[in-house]
């Protein structure tokens, strides 16, 4: 894990970050196994719903489990979850058209691939537009499942991975537990979007996603090069007003910090 620190003395206004979802994000059904949410409705944003449900250490099924698609990775909140009901909050945070599957290995299943033996143990959205947003409900049993991009050939692009369900696992951090001067990078998505800070406050930025990212300021006052899952970049910042920042590597990725 690397950590960079930069001083910068700037005038800011940073363009809210929606974490790539639009206002007009809508929820869309799953097409096979599980249950979704109505048409229509809209799904809890990255993070939790509201910004304040989770405090804490908690069950990472608790409520929601996030998803984020991209390029080129599926990133999941949390690698191991407790066996029981689960809603994936899945986010189209990419440029182009993706979907989402989970399906259980079986245990004589040396391919590296679902097997598809049991349908109530296969599940799929349907295709999300960029910045779109789906509830997919499932009840897991213990098992190990594969996710990936249902779309043909993302899969070998990266987007794909392992979900573990077991009784011991363990709970996850939340952001009720996050510093108030920090932001995680998390499911292609800056987590606080906006984030007020006071003048002098260093702000650090943790990647907490599965994918590599930057944060590269609109006005060049700063940019933290590539961060890789682990890395955290730190700007002590001085001045009034807002800054832009976004992702170079997924620059649907946007946030702001506002210093007072």
């Amino acid at each position: 894990m690397r950590k960079i620190t930069t001083i910068i003395a700037t005038t800011l206004l940073l363009a809210a970050c929606a974490g790539g979802a639009d206002e007009g994000s809508t929820t869309t059904a799953g097409t096979t196994g599980g249950n979704s949410a109505p048409a229509g409705e809209t799904a809890p944003a990255a993070g939790g719903a509201g910004g304040g449900g989770k405090v804490g250490k908690v069950d990472s099924r608790d409520g929601w489990l996030d998803v984020g698609l991209g390029e080129w990775a599926v990133t999941l909140e949390a690698g191991a979850i407790r066996p029981g009901e689960v809603t994936f909050v899945v986010a189209n945070r990419g440029t182009m058209q993706r979907g989402f599957e989970i399906e259980i290995e079986e245990e004589d299943d040396s391919s590296g691939s679902g097997s598809g033996g049991d349908d109530e143990l296969k599940a799929e959205t349907s295709l999300l537009r960029p910045g779109q947003t789906t509830e997919l409900t499932m009840n897991l049993p213990v098992g190990l499942y594969e996710v990936e991009c249902l779309v043909p050939g993302h899969d070998d692009l990266g987007m794909e991975g392992f979900l573990e369900v077991r009784e011991d696992a363990p709970p996850v951090r939340s952001g009720g537990d996050a510093s108030a001067d920090a932001v995680s990078i998390a499911n292609f998505a800056f987590d606080p979007a906006e984030l007020e800070v006071v003048r002098g406050a260093e702000v650090t930025w943790t990647n907490d996603d599965q994918a590599p990212h930057t944060v590269t300021a609109d006005g060049g006052e700063f940019d933290s090069g590539t961060l890789e899952p682990g890395d955290t970049f730190s700007v002590a910042v001085e001045g009034n007003g807002p800054v832009t920042y976004a992702c170079m590597i997924h620059p649907e990725m946007t946030g702001t910090i506002v210093v007072g």
